[in-house]
């Protein structure tokens, strides 16, 4: 057991530590802090760098929209104007973040239309579905755009904070045409489908700490004439708006968490910018796989558990943990510095934390681990409830007995020696496992307590030692499933080499009586039984399967207990069983319906004169085995008839 404990505190509960720590991260509520640790470190030690000097942006601000006949949606003529200037300038490519999902004057919309069919540096125009626009708006933007070089303008924000973390590669449009995010369609690139970090630039040198536009080179975009060509030429050119008095188009990033909302946030226009910066200067920020994710949280769990056995004083197993959370965060952050990758931070520490905290528990707290062993010990053979009982009430496990009236179920499979002769050991244990497994199961599913293991046998108690006023019925119902499994079983049965396996027939036998119910034996090794006549009758109610060739055998006082609208119980006979002098009353019990309950009547009626010693017994029963040639008890009654039996009185020796 302290072996079995060893093995719990160790690996089992460190892994499944990890799993959980995972899953909270993953799928639960901790993905978002998660998130803030990743953006405290995009935050605090992105490198300053320079403007960038190959991507520039024309916003389109409020003093633009002033010059402007109304604000919304952007003058189509400024706009035909503006790529026509910027092709005189000499720019590289120009990519327009604004949606042309409505119409506004028809020489307007013709005269930008013209322009960028006619400029001569690449133009592209920000495209979106219909997860962000009506249908009407996705109708004239795709008839707009139909000969244009498009570019998804959609921003993938986080749906627990709504920060802008990844880029979008672009998906097929409903016309079956690819088309890229903005950021590569300007970059020139194909990004593979899926997550692809956003790297984001870090500050001018000399801008202050919430300046995050400092990055680029920005200028309102209509002054773009007075500024000199030199400016421009040769540069990609973002043209969209930045309202963020009003809101307008404004996301989150990860410069959030220390500036706040308002100043952590940027136009679209802007994380485009981003994006494309990324690309053009090769600055890819992996993602950590999966396998390596999981593989840290379960190095994290693991030590955790180690630095838990280092010393029983709890606080010196939290310190330690600790400060070897504190250590992995350092290197976290010196790690994202270097170009690394977003390794995480809070689940793994997580996982440490919480693998300390309860391995430490497993290995001090003795009464837990009493706790544990006994649910270990009877979880295999008892039903849930019975186990629960047991752990809060312990005095059942104590020596003393009592009177009750229970009933026994017992199994046993025919010819078994001879199979396990046959079968080498290793296949004989995997063959007679699996019979057990799926026996227990059903035993412990109808209620039943898996008293002892006789070889291939089973000795089941009911009603003991958690009462159970219909423990007949159940152990009636279960002798009944565990006859249709074992027959399943019998036909299907293979060794590990799937070579079919000669396995015999399973009998069974119930009986209900009182019996002393208790744990017997001593302190340093007890067991739970009972002790009783009900336990013998049950054995050799099983026993006589074999005489009769049935599989199930139950008593009359169980048949008393057991009547049920879904059952029917069908004669055997008066029988003497070995040391007995009285007949018992033994019967067949049959799940109601179908052609089974004809034959059971018309048994019925010619076991009655039999019970009366009736000579119309015979001329039944010899009706009824031409009728039903297969039917074991048919066949048993008309072979008694024809040797001159005028009774149902069985006189026999069994085991």
């Amino acid at each position: 057991m302290i072996r079995r404990q060893e093995w719990l505190s160790l690996v089992a509960v460190p892994l499944g530590v990890a799993v959980m720590a995972w899953l909270l991260v993953a799928q639960g509520p901790l993905r978002y802090i998660e998130n803030w640790f990743g953006d405290l470190r995009v935050a605090l030690v992105t490198p300053r760098q320079p403007a960038s000097d190959e991507v520039v942006v024309l916003t389109i601000n409020a003093d633009t929209l002033s010059t402007f006949p109304y604000r919304s949606p952007v003058s189509r003529t400024f706009l035909a104007d503006l790529v026509t200037l910027l092709n005189q300038k000499g720019v590289k490519a120009i990519g327009l973040d604004i949606l042309f999902d409505q119409p506004t004057e028809a020489s307007a919309d013709q005269a930008l239309l013209q322009a960028l069919r006619d400029s001569a540096v690449p133009v592209f125009v920000a495209y979106a579905d219909q997860e962000h626009i009506n249908p009407e708006q996705q109708q004239y933007l795709d008839a707009f755009t139909l000969d244009l070089r498009r570019a998804y303008a959609n921003l993938p924000f986080d749906n627990v904070d709504g920060v802008i973390r990844t880029l979008f590669p672009g998906r097929v449009a409903a016309d079956g045409r690819p088309i890229p995010g903005m950021a590569a369609a300007l970059a020139g690139v194909a990004l593979p489908q899926g997550i692809i970090p956003l790297r984001y630039r870090g500050l001018a040198p000399d801008a202050a700490a919430d300046d995050l536009a400092s990055a680029f080179k920005h200028y309102p975009a209509h002054l773009a004439g007075a500024l000199p060509a030199a400016w421009l030429a040769g540069k990609i050119i973002l043209v969209g708006a930045d309202l963020r008095a009003s809101s307008e188009d404004i996301w989150k990033t990860p410069f959030a968490t220390l500036l706040g909302s308002k100043e952590g946030s940027l136009p679209g226009v802007m994380i485009h910018a981003h994006g494309l910066a990324q690309l053009l200067e090769g600055r890819w920020l992996r993602l950590v796989p999966t396998w390596v994710v999981l593989g840290l949280y379960g190095f994290a769990a693991l030590l955790g558990s180690l630095l838990a056995r280092l010393d029983r004083a709890a606080w010196v197993s939290v310190g330690l943990a600790l400060g070897s959370v504190l250590g992995y965060w350092a290197l976290g952050f010196w790690w994202y510095h270097q170009g690394g990758a977003l390794w995480p931070l809070a689940g793994p520490s997580l996982a440490m934390l919480g693998s300390t905290w309860w391995s430490h528990a497993l290995v001090s707290r003795r009464e837990r681990r009493q706790k544990q062993f006994i649910h270990g010990a009877f979880a295999r053979y008892l039903h849930p409830d019975w186990v629960e009982q047991l752990l809060a009430n312990p005095d059942l496990l104590g020596l003393t007995g009592e009177r009750r009236e229970i009933t026994v179920l017992f199994t046993d499979v025919a010819g078994f020696t001879t199979t396990s002769e046959l079968l080498p050991p290793t296949s004989l244990v995997s063959v007679l496992s699996r019979y057990l497994d799926g026996m227990t199961q059903i035993i412990m599913a109808h209620g039943g307590a898996v008293n002892k293991y006789l070889g291939d046998g089973i000795m089941v108690l009911f009603g003991a030692p958690v009462t159970q006023p219909d423990h007949a019925l159940r152990a009636v119902r279960c002798a009944l499933a565990l006859d249709v499994f074992a027959e399943r079983f019998r036909r299907e049965v293979a060794d590990p080499d799937g070579q079919p396996v000669a396995f015999g027939l399973t009998r069974i036998g119930v009986h209900t009586g009182e019996a002393t119910v208790g744990n017997f034996g001593s302190q340093a090794k007890l067991e739970y039984t009972a002790i009783g006549d009900v336990v013998n009758v049950a054995s050799r109610l099983e026993g006589l399967n074999a005489y009769f060739g049935t599989h199930v055998a139950v008593s009359g006082a169980t048949l008393g207990q057991a009547a049920s609208a879904d059952l029917r119980f069908r004669p055997m006979g008066q029988v003497v069983v070995k040391g007995k002098h009285e007949a018992l009353a033994v019967f067949n019990p049959v799940a109601r319906g179908g052609e089974a309950d004809a034959v059971l009547d018309e048994y019925a009626r010619a076991y009655a004169l039999l019970a009366t010693s009736d000579p119309g017994a015979e001329r039944r029963f010899a009706a009824l085995h031409e009728r039903y040639p297969h039917d074991v008890l048919v066949e048993f009654y008309w072979r008694r008839v024809r040797e001159g039996e005028r009774t149902v009185q069985v006189k026999l020796a069994t085991k």
